[in-house]
């Protein structure tokens, strides 16, 4: 069974500590945890600590690798540190969604430097046969009847909306006076139990 990254470069790092120890000496390591690293450093797994990220890079969202700041693509990718990246043109703001190719964005960029659309709009970067766009593309999706289509929590695929939208107000949309709650659309009309609070007494034992 192979063990994950992280393990083997503790088992590793345990084994060097150890090795050098008589009996009865001890040692301890400072706790270092991901938030604990500026924006231009990493947290490294292996060693436990933060590490320095490299030139046009910052922290990665999950903070134990590097990325290319905003307006630069990937260029080459081995993990950690091992990135190489190159800004962008100036005619082409934006970088596609897996980082390595820089697009035009006719509708903004997002904090990461990537393009955005409107909501029930769709991102479409490349071609069916898988050709990059000069310009990405924001397509709406079609909610009217027949279609009843809305935007994947990703806003990259149309999918089918939510059926209790369709039954309730035949549309992918939940207008007053319906009711939007936990992501379901009710009828104002339905009958729903009187707001109140509810009391539970029990008896002695």
């Amino acid at each position: 069974m192979v063990m994950p990254r992280c393990r083997v470069g503790m088992a590793l790092l345990l084994l060097f500590l150890s090795a050098g120890l008589s009996d009865g000496q001890g040692f301890y390591l400072p706790l270092h945890r991901p938030q604990g690293c500026d924006g231009s450093h990493y947290f490294n797994i292996a060693s436990l600590a933060c590490g320095q990220c490299g030139a046009f890079q910052r922290k990665s969202a999950r903070g134990t690798s590097c990325a290319c700041l905003p307006g630069f693509k990937l260029v080459s990718d081995n993990g950690g540190t091992s990135i190489t990246c190159e800004k962008c043109p100036d005619s082409m703001n934006g970088v596609t969604q897996d980082g390595w190719n820089c697009i035009t964005c006719p509708k903004g960029l997002t904090a990461e430097g990537k393009c955005r659309c409107a909501i029930n709009e769709i991102l479409v970067e490349r071609n069916t046969n898988g050709e990059l766009l000069k310009v990405a593309l924001c397509i709406q999706c079609d909610g009217k009847e027949q279609s009843f289509a809305t935007s994947n929590a990703l806003s990259n695929m149309c999918i089918r909306c939510e059926p209790t939208f369709i039954s309730v107000n035949k549309s992918c949309s939940c207008s007053e006076p319906n009711i939007l709650t936990g992501g379901l659309c009710f009828s104002s009309t339905g009958n729903f139990p009187p707001k109140g609070i509810a009391t539970v007494r029990f008896g002695k034992l």
